[in-house]
């Protein structure tokens, strides 16, 4: 069964994905003239002010502030990829890895943007002021109302399905219990279901209390992890030239850490590196777009840029204090996989401490992505059944009531199969390759709604020429209202 998921893992990220992602990310770079880099230290203070809440706008519509739906989306997306996933991708592929993670990353900032514009550009706005949006909200009206695609039902129900199939197959619950079961020897079911139990405290809450728990969690999960990981590379100064060295060295002549399948390849790395910058940072996959569109925010370009600043602490920051203790202590070649290896590099690094500092950070971004992660299945139950507002209610009841149970039953399975960490990780992978395949090509055709909210903003913040064939309201809905006009053929 191993060699089969394997197999299917190859064709899923084989070429047609891996340079999708970067193709993709390239074109909006390139059009929308390196956005993310010319204006990234502006994107940034932006940032920066929303998540202390300074630039909160409650009398705008929406359901939470734009801070705690960016907390929501940084927390869902800041999770077990960050230490499981980072550790197995160095252990496959080696330290080449981590070049490839960058540069979907730097890609990734634009694509990020894009869907996240999207989704709150053509998101619902209900009757008490409830907004909902994501990928298939923006493939709703953007192909089938707008271009008068009939077909578009059939690439949401795609997108849907198969993001909704990671309901079943979640690594957060096993990458804990994995986690606890190596630092003290806990039951690892046992550690499933207390997982559980606080993962539903906070679902059953409702995505206000959602977001509220991702604002505390959040910004303290991240310092912590950074912190313990900046004191151990600071440790062995010397040796992060070596590191830079290895990193680059091997991004184009591939080595396989041992214990590793196909590192050898090219192409392998390059997937690899792809792979899990989009597990981590969820850019193109179309998932943080929906937490997002549940903000209270006057345009979709403001909360975009938000996008950018998830991926930068995502990928810049913390996936990068993972990869590069990993190298700078040499733990990359041990043959460990999963968070094991990363729990092995902190211990090396500051002895004792470093296993509490893995365990402890590593329970909080898995809780936060667990918790995060029910805002976008209650997203796509919102889309798929808003038109029966009793069927609806009691199936996302339903859905919060047996949130954890998936997770607790792929621990059970590991136990009783036996299955690595590793190969945990690469059904990840299957789950999010095949949503991540329709949102680039929705992502793709609504691509001038995204440039017209772009070159408007540009406009109105930085005095750049609006030509009127440009002109787009920001909001799908003002449109239909008469408030305005779109045009984005």
């Amino acid at each position: 069964m191993e060699s089969m998921i394997e197999q299917l893992v190859e064709v899923l990220w084989g070429w047609p994905l891996t340079y999708g992602l970067l193709a993709v990310g390239a074109y909006l770079t390139f059009g929308s003239g390196f956005w993310q880099i010319r204006h990234f230290t502006y994107a940034m203070k932006k940032g920066w002010v929303m998540m202390t809440g300074k630039g909160d706008e409650d009398d705008k519509k929406g359901i939470m502030s734009s801070g705690k739906a960016l907390a929501i989306a940084m927390g869902s997306a800041v999770g077990v990829g960050n230490i499981g996933g980072v550790g197995s991708a160095v252990s496959l592929g080696g330290p080449g890895v981590m070049f490839w993670l960058w540069i979907t990353a730097i890609l990734g900032m634009m694509t990020k943007m894009a869907e996240v514009v999207l989704a709150v550009h053509y998101r619902d706005v209900r009757p008490d002021g409830s907004t909902f949006g994501g990928p298939t909200f923006y493939i709703e009206k953007c192909l089938g109302k707008q271009r008068g695609w009939k077909s578009w039902k059939l690439f949401a129900g795609l997108f849907g399905i198969s993001l909704f199939s990671t309901y079943f197959l979640e690594p957060e619950t096993f990458s804990v219990a994995e986690t606890f079961n190596s630092l003290f020897g806990w039951n690892l079911i046992t550690c499933g279901w207390i997982y559980a139990i606080l993962v539903w405290i906070v679902v059953l809450g409702g995505l206000k209390k959602i977001g509220a728990f991702a604002g505390r969690v959040v910004p303290f999960m991240a310092l912590f992890y950074m912190g313990a990981g900046i004191i151990i590379l600071l440790k062995d100064a010397s040796n992060i030239p070596t590191t830079f060295g290895l990193i680059f060295k091997h991004a184009f002549t591939p080595t396989a850490a041992i214990g590793g399948f196909a590192g050898s390849m090219l192409l392998a790395t390059i997937r690899i590196g792809v792979s899990r910058s989009l597990w981590s940072n969820e850019a193109g996959w179309g998932t943080s777009p929906m937490a997002h569109a549940t903000s209270k925010v006057s345009d979709p370009i403001t909360q975009g840029m938000y996008g950018i600043l998830e991926v930068f602490v995502d990928t810049f920051l913390v996936c990068s204090i993972t990869g590069l203790v990993i190298i700078n202590t040499g733990v990359w070649q041990s043959g460990l996989e999963g968070a094991s290896i990363t729990l092995k590099a902190f211990e090396i690094g500051i002895g004792k401490w470093g296993a509490i500092v893995v365990g402890v950070s590593l329970f909080l971004f898995a809780w936060s992505t667990s918790a995060g992660w029910f805002t976008y299945y209650n997203t796509l139950l919102e889309h798929a059944f808003r038109d029966n507002v009793s069927l609806r209610k009691k199936i996302i009841k339903m859905a919060a009531l047996c949130y954890s149970i998936p997770g607790i039953s792929m621990v059970y399975f590991s136990v009783y199969y036996e299955i690595g960490a590793n190969y945990v990780w690469l059904i990840t992978d299957i789950t999010t390759s095949l949503p991540t395949y329709v949102n680039l090509f929705a992502i793709v055709m609504a691509s001038p709604t995204f440039f017209k909210c772009l070159k408007r903003y540009n406009s109105e913040n930085f005095g750049e020429k609006l030509d009127s064939v440009d002109r787009i309201e920001w909001f799908y809905e003002d449109a239909l209202t008469g408030k305005g006009g779109i045009d984005d053929d």
